[in-house]
């Protein structure tokens, strides 16, 4: 294959989106280029490409053709040299001019058959390659609107949790509050009653204290009692009486 094929080949390496409509014009463009070579001239240049290699060739081979300049090619010589023989001593053989030109419009119809080809291989792979991206975006963007529904129940529910632990939070503060407040009355009702109790037992001690005070200075009157009485009785009954009457007086 000539160095436009392989030029054609390392294009459609590229990943470079072909025109549908353009590849299915090619092949009738090629059916045309049989009959005519203006016709096959004229679709070798509406081929789409824009500035890419395929277009530049194309024109270089027509400007060649068109100026007479292109070299020959020893394959096409020898093509030409086999071709049909001539019927009739009397007719000329076609020049080798349109021999030439006959070979390249062949060439370039094969050229234009395998760009078709590959255009069409090409939108096929692009048009699969488009399927499986709407797919995987349509899959993405499912995937992230249940994400983000999630994400705004997860938020809700966070939310919620939040006000009811911020309300529970305010309860117990309040809770503990009367509690301390409750804790320190108790306090001091405690030390109201130590004190209470503390002046109690002092009292009572003072108080007992005084008892015995009292106690003892009977008992001594007692014993002083028995002592007289003892006495008394030892005396005669007109000494006692007056003994009696004298201790009354004293008393």
């Amino acid at each position: 294959m000539s160095a436009f094929c392989l030029g054609l080949a390392g294009r459609a390496s590229a990943p470079a989106e072909p025109d549908s409509a353009c590849c299915m014009e090619l092949p009738a463009a090629a059916t045309d280029a049989v009959g005519s070579p203006a016709a096959a001239a004229a679709a070798l240049i509406s081929f789409p490409g824009g500035h890419g290699e395929l277009e530049l060739a194309l024109e270089e081979e027509l400007a060649l053709l068109a100026a007479g300049e292109r070299p020959s090619d020893p394959g096409e010589h020898s093509q030409a040299d086999t071709g049909p023989p001539v019927e009739g001593a009397g007719l000329q053989p076609p020049p080798a001019q349109d021999l030439e030109l006959l070979s390249v419009i062949r060439q370039k119809e094969k050229d234009l058959v395998l760009a078709a080809r590959l255009g069409k291989a090409l939108l096929e792979r692009n048009q699969d390659m488009s399927r499986q991206y709407e797919q995987m975006h349509k899959e993405m963007t499912d995937k992230l609107e249940h994400l983000e529904q999630e994400k705004h129940e997860l938020r809700r529910r966070f939310e919620n949790r939040e006000g009811e632990w911020e309300g529970r939070v305010s309860e117990l503060e309040s809770d503990v509050k009367q509690l301390q407040g409750e804790l320190e009355r108790q306090q001091v009702h405690l030390r109201e009653a130590d004190r209470e109790k503390t002046r109690a037992v002092q009292e009572l001690s003072e108080q007992n204290q005084r008892l015995l005070d009292q106690l003892s200075r009977v008992s001594h009157k007692l014993k002083i009692y028995d002592l007289k009485y003892s006495e008394l009785k030892q005396l005669p009954c007109d000494a006692m009486h007056s003994k009696i009457r004298s201790d009354f007086c004293c008393m």
